[in-house]
């Protein structure tokens, strides 16, 4: 399983009470960060994509998040047939790819990282791949996603996003040297993630993750 850090990112906790933060910028980093100011409430309907094979075809991952050969980002589900939530679910797996690829580059700056994030869900992600710095880490083997449920913003304008993830398959590695660290079976292999994905007043379209929480032993993603 990866490296851990201290969760300290807070996605909203009810469906009900949905509200974005009015300012963009996130911490740390620099660069041409994209932002802007929405603010939206959430409705209380949910919906929920079943899983099917991975990456499915409307998946669009940017092609500069590539992986090393030795690590894959999965990601096993349906496709919605909402275009809102189909597009946050894209953006919500770039920005998780995002955290990959920063982490593999040793870069909490990483390009990546500043286009899909903003605010604390920025925070968060920086302050992952600064752990694995450190801690001179990077990641190898499969780290796996599914089971996406969504709440909608009014006017389409943020979606939340609940992912299950597993890292049983997912392990740190050294960069000097490249000791893998293989870990044992454990209920912190399931983690689940909650992130709040907005949608950019740009030409075309981008989501972009503004909150996050993270969370261990998550046993309802065991299957």
């Amino acid at each position: 399983m990866r490296a851990r850090t201290a969760v300290t990112a807070t996605a909203f906790a009810a469906a009900t009470a949905l509200t974005l933060t009015a300012c963009g910028g996130g911490s740390g980093g620099g660069g041409d960060k994209i932002s802007t100011s929405p603010s939206t409430s959430a409705s209380p309907s949910t919906s929920t994509a079943s899983p099917s094979e991975a990456n499915g075809a409307s998946l669009r991952i940017d092609p500069t998040l590539k992986l090393p050969a030795d690590l894959k980002a999965q990601f096993q589900w349906a496709t919605p047939k909402n275009a809102d939530q189909a597009a946050a679910l894209s953006g919500a797996a770039n920005y998780i790819q995002a955290i990959d690829h920063a982490v593999t580059k040793q870069n909490k700056s990483d390009p990546g990282l500043l286009g899909y994030s903003a605010d604390s869900a920025l925070t968060y992600a920086q302050g992952y791949v600064q752990q694995n710095v450190d801690q001179k880490l990077t990641m190898t083997g499969t780290d796996r996603y599914y089971g996406p449920t969504f709440t909608m913003g009014s006017g389409g304008a943020s979606v939340e996003v609940k992912l299950c993830n597993d890292q049983s398959k997912l392990y740190s590695k050294e960069v000097v040297g490249g000791k893998v660290h293989v870990t044992g079976a454990s209920d912190r292999n399931y983690v689940s993630w909650d992130i709040v994905m907005v949608k950019l007043p740009t030409a075309k379209a981008v989501w972009q993750a503004r909150e996050v929480t993270v969370k261990e032993k998550a046993l309802q993603c065991k299957q």
